[in-house]
């Protein structure tokens, strides 16, 4: 059990995870907004959060790679880092979905819950996926 405490707060008790976290909240508010905007022009309402999720997400390439992780913007990173939030897309829709259709709340609340499971999740994926260290 100390073991797992140790490898939680090596991984997310970091400034490294402090600022991806904050970046976050620039990304969430990012979605959100683009969503908002392409709602007027997408009636349907989940199809507009997900291309407010997929815009933002050029967004967060760039701020996590020169801001969190100190690399190179490169194609294959990219790619990689598109890969790498698929899992955090899945949680993204699922959430986004369940808020809207089923409680109907706000897309503001459905980022924000989508935001708070998916990413740790996301932390550690693009961390040892599309930024890991140099060997």
């Amino acid at each position: 059990m100390r073991r797992v405490l140790r490898v939680l707060k090596k991984t997310f008790c970091t400034k490294r995870f402090l600022v991806f976290s904050l970046l976050g909240l620039v990304n969430s508010f990012n979605t959100g907004w683009i969503s908002a905007v392409a709602s007027y022009a997408i009636p349907n309402p989940n199809t507009a959060a997900v291309l407010g999720y997929f815009c933002s997400l050029s967004i967060a390439f760039v701020l996590d790679s020169k801001l969190v992780f100190n690399r190179r913007l490169t194609k294959k990173r990219y790619f990689k880092f598109l890969i790498s939030y698929v899992p955090n897309f899945i949680i993204y829709f699922l959430v986004t979905f369940m808020t809207i259709n089923t409680w109907h709340l706000p897309q503001f609340w459905a980022t924000t819950l989508a935001t708070v499971i998916g990413g740790p999740i996301t932390f550690v994926i693009i961390q040892f996926y599309t930024f890991r260290p140099k060997r």
